[in-house]
């Protein structure tokens, strides 16, 4: 079987998601269904309700322990954490403090704000030096890097979407940690639709990476769990 790797991988692994769920331009991927997206003209409303419920639930600390929150076409869904994701967000976030980078730079599950966009929360956030705190929620201009575990085989959210998203607003590198692939995947390069440099490192080989406040980080993948397709 011919193994796609680099950009052309990240290429072929979207397409491969949309031909799944039969998304096309109205369709996104959502969980185990594709969703329709509701009409141009209500989506810029339906986004700032959804991310005001978000965010009014991460103020008031109302989201279920375990639960991940994030704001999807005019929705808020809270997806459950598998094990496998935590025990390598962990060992990610170990890492990089290990580098010197301070523990208030780094955080999971926070909200990150996008103009005129979907808000997110990663797995994992980098944050520079004089990164401003708003409540309890972050500017994606201050984010240097995000990190996402997937929770299913080939996901479109984490090898599309937020690729695109992520480079078109400068977010210098974007790691993909599969536990399904066994495959680090490390993007870097930023521009209007995605990254120009993508490299992908096999479980159980180093990863590194520079932010731009200068930092090393280094990241050892060989204890990081793996998962079965079809489940966590």
């Amino acid at each position: 079987m011919i193994r796609w790797t680099g950009a052309e991988g990240v290429r072929r692994r979207a397409i491969a998601c949309r031909a799944a769920t039969g998304a096309g331009p109205g369709r996104l991927w959502s969980g185990e269904k594709a969703v329709v997206r509701a009409p141009a003209s209500h989506d810029a409303g339906r986004r700032c309700a959804a991310a005001s419920v978000m965010s009014e639930l991460i103020e008031r600390d109302a989201i279920p322990e375990g639960y991940k929150v994030e704001v999807f076409a005019g929705r808020v869904i809270m997806t459950p954490r598998s094990p496998e994701q935590d025990w390598t967000v962990s060992d990610v976030k170990d890492a990089v403090k290990a580098s010197g980078i301070a523990r208030k730079r780094v955080f999971g599950d926070v909200l990150i704000t996008f103009p005129g966009e979907n808000d997110a929360a990663p797995d994992l956030t980098i944050v520079d030096f004089d990164a401003e705190r708003r409540k309890t929620s972050y500017s994606c201009l201050d984010v240097l890097a995000a990190v996402a575990v997937p929770s299913e085989s080939e996901g479109e959210k984490d090898y599309v979407r937020n690729v695109q998203k992520y480079g078109r607003f400068g977010i210098d590198f974007y790691m993909i940690a599969d536990p399904f692939e066994t495959t680090v995947t490390l993007m870097s390069e930023p521009h209007a639709v995605g990254y120009a440099r993508v490299v992908e490192i096999p479980y159980g080989e180093p990863v590194s990476f520079t932010p731009a406040a200068g930092e090393r980080v280094e990241i050892g993948t060989g204890a990081f769990p793996t998962c079965e397709a079809g489940g966590a």
